[in-house]
């Protein structure tokens, strides 16, 4: 009873302070650009802290101590290439993403697309970043009704139920001004229990001798079958695998689009987005140090905790059975706050869709800024009520995730780089590139998964994502060839090489 008291209380505060964030800066809210990304006016330390956050994801907290606790680091691979891809993609894209995105107050991946493709293609690129987005606030859904479920005794259902609720509420209220504010205040918590969960881990693994319990844990894990300290363990052909099947994605991810939109300058994107993804590539190694070392221990009989626990279950039986009340509530209650704030920076990448992507652009050219910031609100409830089913009806949604990615990535990056790199492509091979790729990596995976392979890799072996790659990109060498080309003003609006100095002194 006392820890279900301690845990409301935590949790309460933490929702009063989002609630009051959204609610303070629903007021400073006038305009579209506020709403969506944060008028273009996010400094540096907010934005590096709402991407640290955003890369390693709440949820992925628990999960990747689960990896840990049950292969070592050799699943370290399953988060390396979105921190690579979105390096790459900060490195080459970010300047000039954010230039254009105050100039035509781009907010989504479609609108960057429309300036090059037309409308039309807000479409199909609508429909396939969508789910993705949808799926993802799902599992930040399930993720918060399992909190609840561990704090307060109550059903999953029910605590998705609550999930919902207070996710919803203060997202739509505030907007990106004040998610991007709690995803930086989310970064700190995290950060802290991240560390925190290592070092303890070490502490107890080793007896108290911490400076030993790398080389303890090595000593009492070397015999443990399909366990190692080393991520190149894999076959060379598996992590090709991962990087292919998992990184192209993050070359078009909305996620990232926003936040470059959202930055004051270019130069504050493209500085703080780069450490950031540096910063996050240490930060996301330590929930596997927390996993091998929790497992070193239980191995000893040091930290009491079942060798055939689900590795999913390790991180909350820790906190809840194994760490002092106080400490555990806190690190319970900093949990929730990350995939609170993981689930609000997605909800946010899924609004801009519905807003200016549907409703300004087809539906009321002419709407007025209270018009678009209220439908932008409609937007989140929307992105939201989407995951919720999923999350209710839909018993596995790290498949359906994961499938997004492929049919994302598929649908839309080869008409991303067609519209920053190929002069020649045209509306329509834009298009047709982004339906057929698309479409093509959908039935490839739903194949796959129904002919021994999985969502990500065929029975051969092969990449799905690939097969929707190639043939996006024979879909847009094909339509775009047997079409006139677009004009010099067109294609140069996007083309990488064609950004005046005159845009850029002016952002």
């Amino acid at each position: 009873m006392e820890r279900m008291i301690l845990t409301f209380i935590g949790i309460a505060v933490f929702i009063a302070f989002c609630w009051a964030l959204a609610i303070y800066y629903s007021k400073k809210t006038t305009n579209l650009d506020q709403y969506l990304v944060s008028g273009r006016a996010v400094g540096f330390w907010v934005l590096i802290g709402s991407w640290i956050g955003g890369v390693i994801g709440g949820s992925s907290i628990a999960g990747f101590m689960g990896y840990g606790w049950e292969w070592g680091m050799m699943r370290y691979f399953a988060i390396m290439p979105a921190c690579v891809f979105l390096l790459i993609f900060v490195v080459i894209f970010a300047k000039r993403l954010s230039v254009l995105g105050a100039k035509y107050h781009l907010v989504s991946i479609p609108d960057f697309l429309a300036l090059r493709f037309g409308d039309a293609i807000r479409v199909p690129a609508v429909l396939f970043v969508f789910f993705r987005m949808g799926f993802i606030v799902g599992l930040q859904i399930m993720a918060l009704g399992l909190i609840f479920k561990t704090g307060f005794g109550i059903s999953l259902q029910a605590g998705m139920g609550f999930g919902f609720v207070i996710l919803v509420g203060y997202v739509a209220i505030g907007g990106m001004m004040a998610s991007i504010v709690v995803e930086w205040f989310q970064s700190l918590l995290q950060s802290i229990i991240m560390i925190a969960c290592a070092l303890i881990g070490m502490y107890m693994a080793s007896d108290g001798q911490i400076f030993q319990a790398y080389a303890i844990a090595q000593e009492t894990m070397a015999t443990t079958e399909g366990f190692s300290f080393n991520p190149f363990d894999l076959p060379v052909n598996m992590i090709i695998n991962y990087f292919i099947a998992m990184g192209f994605y993050y070359l078009a991810d909305q996620w990232a689009f926003q936040r470059v939109f959202a930055a004051s300058k270019p130069d504050v994107a493209f500085k703080c987005l780069t450490w950031g993804n540096i910063i996050a590539i240490f930060f996301v190694t330590l929930p596997f140090l927390a996993g091998i070392m929790l497992r070193t221990g239980a191995e000893l009989g040091r930290i009491p905790i079942p060798l055939d626990l689900p590795r999913d279950s390790v991180f909350f039986h820790f906190v809840i059975n194994v760490l002092p009340l106080g400490v555990g509530v806190f690190f319970l209650v900093c949990y929730m706050a990350a995939v609170l704030s993981c689930g609000s920076a997605f909800l946010m990448g899924g609004a801009p869709l519905v807003v200016r992507d549907v409703y300004q652009s087809f539906i009321n050219k002419n709407a007025s800024q209270k018009q678009l910031v209220k439908v932008g609100r409609m937007g989140v409830v929307i992105v939201a009520v989407f995951g919720i089913i999923g999350a209710y009806l839909i018993p596995d949604l790290v498949v359906l995730f994961n499938m997004g990615n492929v049919f994302t990535a598929c649908g839309v990056l080869i008409p991303v780089m067609a519209a920053f790199f190929w002069k020649r492509a045209t509306s329509r091979g834009g298009i047709m590139a982004c339906w057929i790729g698309g479409l093509s990596g959908l039935f490839t995976c739903i194949w796959s998964l129904n002919n021994g392979g999985d969502h990500m890799i065929l029975p051969n072996g092969f990449p799905v994502v690939l097969v929707g790659l190639l043939s996006s990109l024979a879909a847009l060498v094909v339509f775009s060839l047997t079409q006139k080309p677009e004009s010099d003003d067109v294609v140069n609006t996007t083309l990488y090489n064609k950004l005046s100095t005159e845009d850029w002194d002016k952002a």
